[in-house]
């Protein structure tokens, strides 16, 4: 079974009042990233507000894969893609993937006073640290289409999947069955 944990930056919490900045995808056990950057579509210069051909590009990478962990990402990052989807009259392909979603196993199996990445990095004593959200970053990468926000993201990003994978290492023993309704619900 391949196996991929990923993560989606985004311009708002919510799809109908944002776009995807960047999606990274990494093959679990791999030192492999592949980053998908809103700016490399050709959008980007004229209409930063269609995402179709990045969101594309996501789901032909996430379609390889037979198993995706990303922490919030059944609330989050599957939702949006998942809403995107059908805006761009794209198969909701997630909708009945395998999922692991670190954050809720810990809410479910764990006794945390926070479950969040960072909070889950720092008990566990993991060694990659979570970067900090400067949110001027995402204003002015998703506004202005201002590149050094938008690698400084990127970046964010790509440290967020290295070490969800660290953690996925930590709760896995948690999961006692994988399906499209998510790891933590058994």
């Amino acid at each position: 079974m391949k196996v991929a944990c990923f993560d989606l930056e985004t311009s708002s919490l919510y799809a109908n009042s944002g776009i995807i900045l960047c999606a990274s995808i990494k093959p679990y056990g791999s030192r492999k990233i592949t980053t998908f950057r809103a700016d490399k579509y050709p959008s980007w210069k004229t209409n930063k507000s269609d995402n179709e051909d990045l969101v594309r590009a996501i789901m032909a990478e996430l379609a390889e894969y037979d198993i995706l962990i990303a922490h919030n990402g059944q609330y989050f990052d599957k939702a949006w893609l998942n809403t995107v989807c059908l805006k761009y009259d794209l198969i909701p392909a997630l909708r009945s993937v395998k999922f692991v979603d670190p954050v809720l196993l810990a809410r479910r199996h764990l006794r945390m006073a926070r479950n969040s990445l960072a909070a889950l990095i720092d008990y566990f004593d993991i060694q990659e640290e979570k970067s900090p959200i400067r949110f001027a970053y995402w204003i002015e990468a998703s506004h202005d289409g201002n590149k050094k926000s938008l690698d400084y993201i990127v970046k964010h990003c790509e440290k967020d999947v290295i070490a969800l994978e660290r953690v996925y290492d930590k709760v896995r023993r948690l999961v006692k069955q994988i399906d499209d309704g998510g790891s933590a619900f058994r």
